[in-house]
């Protein structure tokens, strides 16, 4: 069994626990070795020393204790959760994925639009805002069921159970909308901000590799046709797209 403490409560109750546990066994030890009468001249004094010795080595092994549980779930967090925007990481996106049942489920890839361009003009900083500003706008507007990730760069996926393709791409013109109504803020200055996005459907967890490679394919043709909108995968119009024909429009 794995001891966890994680507040300073935990530490104080654990402290008190081995303080009791060291009396107790200090009273008990007595009891077996010495005579009654000399025992119970020395117990309360063998008790305090026994307090006096355990209580400063207890409080500093909770405490130890708690900064180690306190480093995992820092951890925990990092491995989990991209520190820039709050969303899950790739790695967790599929370890969360991976325990979802067979259902109707919709994918939905999400790009800035211009990305290189707000870095080129007003800096690093301002596309790490934006990329805040973009993921807020994302998880603020998503189930907290559904699992919004961030991909690398200024590429986010979302994964929605329970809803099928059609509307997953209802669920994305809401998002597109809504990003495109919530203009970033630089330095005080309003910054307009449009992202595109790809949906496609799936109903098993184990295709979600290949729902993410047509989700790509709708988004280069989101990217393609004007960006600042929202495509659904189709096999007979999509696979004219690929990555090299959709770079000359991110």
């Amino acid at each position: 069994m794995q001891l966890r403490l994680s507040t300073r409560n935990d530490v104080r109750l654990f402290t008190a626990s081995v303080v009791v546990a060291m009396v107790c066994g200090s009273v008990l030890l007595n009891f077996m070795i010495m005579p009654p009468d000399l025992m119970r001249k020395t117990m309360i004094s063998g008790a305090v020393i026994a307090m006096m010795l355990s209580a400063p080595v207890a409080y500093f092994v909770g405490t130890r204790l708690r900064e180690i549980h306190d480093l995992n779930q820092r951890l925990r967090q990092a491995i989990s959760f991209d520190p820039l925007t709050g969303a899950h990481t790739r790695t967790n996106f599929h370890s969360r994925v991976a325990q979802l049942r067979r259902g109707p489920m919709s994918l939905i890839i999400a790009d800035i639009d211009h990305f290189k361009a707000i870095n080129d003009r007003f800096g690093h900083q301002a596309g790490d805002t934006a990329l805040h500003q973009f993921a807020n706008a994302l998880l603020d507007n998503c189930r907290a069921s559904d699992i919004v990730a961030r991909f690398g760069g200024e590429e986010f996926v979302i994964l929605m159970a329970g809803t099928g393709a059609r509307d997953g791409l209802i669920a994305a013109e809401r998002l597109c909308q809504r990003v495109r109504d919530c203009p970033i803020t630089v330095e005080g200055t309003a910054m307009n901000v449009t992202a595109s996005f790809g949906v496609a459907g799936l109903k098993d967890p184990a295709q979600i590799e290949k729902a993410i490679r047509a989700a790509d394919l709708a988004l280069y043709r989101a990217k393609a046709e004007g960006r600042n909108r929202v495509c659904l995968y189709d096999a007979k119009i999509d696979m004219e797209y690929s990555p090299a024909s959709a770079d000359n429009a991110v």
